[in-house]
Parts: C-alpha cells; structure tokens; sequence
C-alpha cells in the first residue's frame, strides 16, 4: 500500500505580506482598526478553526523605513508565545536569525515557547540579508552569503545537540526528573558546553524549517531541517527544486522525499474568476504605485533604471539569477520566483511586475486569482505531482481574506468532495503536524 501524503496549509501571520491596500481596502469594508497583537491573536484563531497545519510569523530584525506600514511587528517568539495560551492544535513556528542571535539562548528561547504551547513550537531558521540590519547586532558589516550559511550550519548543529541531550523520564521511586547532558561543542565560530536548563515537551525538540534557495541554502536545509520554504511559481519549477532537494537530502545519509518543500501562495478568491478579479482590481485601487517602483528590484540590491508604469520592463537589463546569487541581497529564492515570472511573460509592464514583487502582497510568491473550486483543484494537481508538500498561504486583505478561505474552501458542502473538509482533527503536536492535514489521493 502507499504511503499516504499529506497537504500542509500553514498560515503566514505577518502583515507586513498584506496587499499593499489592505488597510483601505478593510476601511472601506467596515472593518474595525485592530492593534498589532490583537491582529496576532486573530490570526492564531483562524489557524485553530481553520485547522491550518501551523501559524508562520517571518521576522525583520530592525525598521525598513518610518512610519512602518505593518503596525511595528511584534518578535515571533514573544508574539507565539502569548498565541499559544488563546490556541490549541495550530503549531507555532517561530522565524529567527543565525547570524544575530546567539545558539544557547535562542535554544532557551524557542524550547520556552515549546513548553508554554505543550510542544507545538517549530523554528524557520533564517541568515538575514539586509546590511544595514547588521549594525543593529555589534556587527560592523554582514556576513556575505557563505559566511552566513557556514554560521547557520554550526548553529544548527549546536541547537540540535542542545534539545537532543534532554530527556524527562520516571525513576524507580515514582518522581519524574529532568536530565541533560552537556555537548561540549568546540567549533570554528561556537564554544558551548551545555546542558540545556530547559526541560524538552512531549514532542522532544521544536521542528525545525528553513527557506532554503540558493546551493548553500538546500545544503543547510538537507542537513537539519524537517520541512523547507520555497518559492516555486510553477508546477515544473517546484520538480526542479524536488529533485536538486532530494539530491541534497541523499548526500547528507536522509532519505529522498522526507522533507517536505511547501511554496508560498497568495490566493485571490470569488465564487466566480470575474468576482476574484474586481477584488484584486478594488485593492490595486487603494495603492499609489509610483512610490513602491524603486523597491521592486531594490530589495535584491539590483538596479535596473525603470520608466513609466505602463511602459514595458526592460526584462534584458534584469540580471540572470545564477549571475547574481552570491550577491543578492534578499532571499535568493524570492529572486529566483520574480525572475521567472517576468521571464514567462513577455510584454509585461512595469507596473506588474511592482504589483508582483511588492504590490500585492506576499513578497515575490505565486498569487492565485479564480473560485474557490479552482483552487481545490490547483491543490489537488500540485499534491498529485508528489513535488510539495503544501503551502504557506498568505491572504492579501487580512481577516476577511482568511474567513472566506476558512468558509468557503475549508468547509465545502458535500457538492465539492475534493475541498478541505477532509481534515484529520487529532489534536497534534508539532512533530505530528506534518501528517495532520488529510487531502490525500
């Protein structure tokens, strides 16, 4: 019999991934104004009811530019930790730099939030990119991008060795105790020598995910990560980033298959496509679209000199990805995602592709804009090709955008056999949330 797979739907719970007119857009719908953690709390909400695999909180180490347009967000950690006390089976995973943080405490950290949500804690392993981040960490400049990777790679190594060198076990005379041992790591950048002073919780030590696009990236991610973040735009890319992961997997003793790549997905939904594109043009509606041009390529540290909007983009002066990938200065997959849509559509104009990379949310990922039963079936033909292993949905008007989702799509009427309502509802921690949703062949 076949190994039964599973649909991973994780939440993104960051504004800063809203269409850029969401906060007009949720004005002119009536919608109240909510503070920055009151939003948090609401996302964990959906990620319970909707019976979402885990919340995912990105996180930026320092201000991209005054007033900040996401409401100042919070630290994951501290924002998941406060979500675990209002939620109950939604994992919790936690975004958090390699390059700024030291590998004990974060260890310290994230097993905390482990404990607080009983073991439901999951951890994106990141290496930072932006420069002038850097100078906010008693760094003089960053990192370039192999020194970033080697340094993630060792951090890894110790956190693991942390968490795995604890156990809680009943002695002989009836009392549970805790013991740990210490590791004793003496590396090129680390010197620790442990135990960890954190009990494990019943899952034994947070997942652990990585958004792993360049070579350094995948080879980071075959080695420790238990589920990887992409930015496959098509069917055939996501085989492509398939197979280089499973070679990656097989040169570090894993088996192919075991870690599952789950691609961002900005849908735009209606009962109809004509009702999924007015909701689209509303929200392009309430963007001015000349101030957020230069950000379009300027996030990846390229410049390439753009006219007016509605003129063609100058997709000859758009540097090829494996020309850049050492130098980028963003995540290189996200790079790689905005070059081959440019690339498969030729003719586009400059005002697409800022509504693309920065407009409408969601960074560079794949956006999606037709009925609910249209994207069931999208699902369903990137689960059947066997290459992902679900999707991080990032929903462009906030609430209203993740209500509908959880009403239409996530409760279909028996009429649509194939939507999600085929859900298992075993309360899971987060070492069982990569078998907890049930969209199966």
């Amino acid at each position: 019999m076949a190994e039964r797979r599973y649909l991973h739907l994780n939440l993104v719970a960051n504004d800063i991934n809203l269409h850029q007119g969401a906060h007009k857009y949720e004005r002119a719908q009536g919608i109240a104004e909510r503070g920055t953690f009151e939003r948090l709390l609401e996302y964990g909400r959906f990620g319970d009811e909707g019976l979402f695999t885990a919340l995912f909180v990105g996180d930026i180490p320092g201000m991209q530019g005054s007033p900040a347009f996401d409401g100042g967000p919070a630290e994951p950690i501290t924002a998941l930790t406060a979500i675990s006390q209002h939620t109950e089976h939604v994992g919790l995973i936690a975004t958090a730099s390699t390059t700024f943080y030291d590998p004990y405490n974060l260890a310290r950290l994230l097993a905390s939030l482990d404990q607080a949500s009983d073991g439901r804690a999951g951890y994106n392993a990141v290496t930072s990119v932006i420069d002038r981040f850097a100078l906010n960490y008693s760094l003089e400049n960053h990192l370039d991008r192999e020194a970033r990777y080697h340094r993630a790679d060792e951090f890894l190594q110790v956190l693991r060795g942390l968490w795995d060198n604890r156990s809680v076990r009943r002695d002989p005379d009836g009392l549970t105790r805790f013991y740990a041992e210490p590791i004793d790591h003496r590396g090129a950048l680390f010197q620790v020598s442990g135990p960890l002073n954190i009990a494990p919780s019943r899952q034994g030590r947070p997942l652990i995910a990585q958004a792993g696009g360049s070579g350094s990236g995948i080879r980071v991610a075959a080695k420790h990560a238990d589920m990887v973040f992409t930015n496959s735009s098509t069917r055939a890319s996501a085989a492509i980033y398939r197979e280089t992961l499973d070679k990656a997997l097989v040169e570090q003793g894993r088996a192919p298959g075991s870690v599952p790549p789950i691609p961002g997905l900005i849908p735009y939904l209606g009962q109809t496509t004509a009702e999924a594109e007015e909701k689209l043009r509303e929200l392009d509606s309430y963007v001015d679209w000349e101030p957020l041009a230069p950000f379009a390529l300027g996030q990846f540290g390229i410049e390439v000199p753009l006219g007016d909007l509605a003129e063609p983009f100058p997709t000859h002066l758009l540097p090829r990805p494996e020309d850049v990938e050492a130098t980028i200065k963003s995540t290189f997959g996200n790079y790689v995602g905005l070059y081959n849509w440019i690339e498969e559509r030729p003719g586009v104009t400059v005002r697409e592709v800022v509504a693309q990379a920065v407009g409408r949310g969601g960074a560079t990922h794949r956006k999606f804009v037709g009925t609910y039963d249209d994207l069931v079936d999208d699902f369903a033909a990137w689960h059947e090709d066997g290459n992902v292993g679900g999707f991080n949905l990032m929903f462009s008007a906030g609430s209203a955008a993740i209500r509908e989702f959880i009403d239409e799509v996530g409760r279909a009427p028996p009429r649509r056999p194939r939507h999600l309502s085929r859900y298992s509802r075993r309360p899971p921690t987060t070492r069982t949330i990569l078998n907890r949703h049930n969209f199966v062949r």
